[in-house]
């Protein structure tokens, strides 16, 4: 993910096959991680593939679920991060 939605826009608009962003650095919140997700999936992009964000958050479980629901469900940020533990 580029950091932008505009930037990605032309990333995702000049690939002729599904865009998948890749986690990037370890992030300090979890909103900073829903962001990254929700940007890319409103430039675009198809989907996400997120490592250490996931593997060593304090409830992997939790995150995979916010996760989801912004790529799959159209979750805003505010409501992923309002899912049930």
């Amino acid at each position: 993910y580029t950091g932008s939605v505009e930037t990605f826009k032309e990333v995702v608009a000049g690939c002729s096959i599904p865009v998948v962003i890749a986690g990037g650095p370890k992030m300090d919140s979890d909103r900073e991680i829903l962001e990254m997700v929700r940007g890319a999936i409103d430039a675009g992009g198809a989907g996400a593939s997120i490592g250490r964000n996931v593997f060593q958050h304090k409830n992997p479980t939790k995150m995979v679920q916010a996760i989801s629901a912004i790529v799959h469900d159209g979750a805003g940020v505010e409501d992923a991060l309002k899912l049930p533990e």
